[in-house]
């Protein structure tokens, strides 16, 4: 497997882990429904958007991999 694709593998794994511990570290609260979306904007989008930035910039560094 190439480097480019473990180091996305790498960081969709870290955003998929960092997602789970704020779901459960959220999970205590009671939330009303109209702010459920809000809650998984919070807890899925950091994470995953971070996990992109990581990969794509990884990869756009090393152009002749």
């Amino acid at each position: 497997m190439n480097t480019k694709a473990m180091q996305l593998l790498v960081a969709w794994g870290g955003a998929l882990a960092g997602a789970a511990l704020l779901r459960w570290g959220g999970a205590h609260l009671e939330l009303p429904s109209p702010g459920l979306p809000l809650l998984l904007s919070l807890v899925f989008l950091p994470p995953l958007a971070m996990g992109v930035w990581i990969a794509w910039r990884s990869a756009s560094d090393n152009p002749v991999d």
